[in-house]
């Protein structure tokens, strides 16, 4: 299996695990692609249709028409150049390029270590912490709180191998992050930092802590998908890129919030 496959594994692994616990959402594995809603979250990138297979392209009008049935926002989300005939179709359909993010992947020992004078990172273990966390991750992104509150459940503390994480400086918040160790890897989620903090190095000192706790629970690499920004400090963090993810959506698709959790 080669690294992108294995982060693109991952990625299903850690979705279908998310969707287990969050109410409402499905993730099912159909032949050729795997489908998916999430209607706590009402945005394109978490309710759609994840292809693997070209010869299972024509089913894409009909599995788009289940998820407008529930009245949500969607999308289709393919691994770039691997599944030409399912990009074709949903472009036949209206959809419309919205984002390509990087796939990346780190080892063990191509993990660099980072140095964010003052910072402090603690993991998060209550409602409030949780509630602090959203507040930086919608604040760095820009995002409405409410729309991926879900994703801040306090039932999720519970999830084994899933950790939130809130970096201080002082008594202020600059930083958080989410890392998820399931089996071999962990995928780190949601790494977002207020403008006025950055610059600092806090994105990436909370990114490898993530990832440092993941390895030291068994896994072998951590994964991410990169917003634009993020992209060259998970570089200098020792990060590769090994796949690249498009995501298709109507014209008129409210924006993502980049890294959130899928």
């Amino acid at each position: 299996m080669t690294e992108a496959e294995r982060l693109h594994a991952a990625h299903w692994a850690a979705w279908q695990r998310m969707c287990d616990a969050i109410e409402g959402a499905r993730f099912e594995r159909r032949p050729g692609y795997a489908w998916t809603i999430c209607p706590a979250v009402s945005a394109p990138s978490f309710n759609g249709v994840w292809p693997e297979d070209d010869a299972a392209a024509g089913a894409l009008a009909g599995a788009l028409s289940e998820i407008a049935a529930c009245g949500l926002p969607y999308s289709v989300q393919v691994r770039s150049g691997k599944t030409p005939a399912w990009e074709e179709e949903a472009e036949r359909l209206g959809l419309m390029v919205r984002e390509e993010e990087p796939g990346m992947v780190v080892t063990p020992a191509e993990l660099h270590d980072v140095d964010a004078p003052g910072l402090e990172i603690v993991q998060v273990k209550t409602a409030d912490g949780l509630a602090q966390a959203l507040a930086v991750f919608a604040e760095g992104f820009a995002v409405p709180p409410e729309l991926f509150a879900p994703l801040y459940d306090l039932d999720l503390l519970e999830l084994d191998g899933l950790a939130f994480y809130l970096g201080r400086v002082g008594d202020t918040d600059v930083t958080t992050g989410t890392g998820f160790t399931i089996g071999e890897a962990v995928g780190i989620f949601s790494i977002a930092t207020p403008p006025q903090h950055r610059g600092r190095g806090y994105g990436a000192a909370v990114t490898a802590q993530a990832v440092r706790d993941g390895f030291r629970a068994g896994a072998e690499f951590a994964w991410l998908g990169s917003s634009p920004s993020g992209y060259p400090v998970y570089r200098r963090l020792g990060f590769r890129k090994v796949e690249t993810y498009v995501l298709y959506a109507a014209p008129e698709a409210a924006p993502e919030a980049p890294g959130a959790m899928v």
